[in-house]
Order: C-alpha cells, then sequence, then structure tokens
C-alpha cells in the first residue's frame, strides 16, 4: 500500500525514485549518515513525504572514504539530498 495523505484522503505519487538523505549531527554541521529513499507527492496539495528508506545506511561517519566519495558523487552529480536535521532542545 502507498502512504495516504491524510489532509486528501489520496495515495501518495512516487516523485523521484532514488534520493539521498543525509542524516545531520553534531549541531546539524556534519552528516552521520547517508540513506537512499523515494520522494512521494500528493497529487492534490502537492505536500511530499519521503519514504522507501533502504534496510541500512549507504555510507556512516565512521566509514570516511566510503562517505567522502558518495559526498563527492552526489554532488558531481547533482542529484537530490533532503536533509534530515537533528532535533534541538527548542524543537
Amino acid at each position: 500500500m502507498k502512504p495516504i495523505c491524510v489532509e486528501c484522503e489520496t495515495e501518495f505519487r512516487m516523485e523521484i525514485a532514488g534520493i539521498y538523505v543525509k542524516e545531520m549531527y553534531r549541531d546539524n554541521k556534519e552528516v552521520y549518515k547517508i540513506h537512499s529513499a523515494d520522494l512521494w507527492r500528493c497529487p492534490k496539495c502537492g505536500k511530499q513525504i519521503v519514504s522507501g528508506f533502504g534496510q541500512k545506511p549507504l555510507a556512516q561517519s565512521f566509514e570516511e572514504e566510503r562517505m567522502r566519495e558518495l559526498l563527492a558523487e552526489i554532488e558531481e552529480k547533482g542529484l537530490t539530498v533532503i536533509h534530515n536535521y537533528e532535533r534541538t532542545g527548542a524543537d
């Protein structure tokens, strides 16, 4: 079953398969993990969600070389990236 928009009561439609999600930490200044996921949009109201994450991250902060390579590839190819920012006490 596809995700459903609560407001419109309509199934979301996949907009982009295979985006990247940068999970941030250290006051949102460093990338902790990079995930693969999909970007979905409600066809009525246009709200977007990220869903369909892989089973494990593509790279983690302790995998320094892999992290550098993947960040360089994402930037070089201009791939779609969503940031998952760390919550602060004010959130």
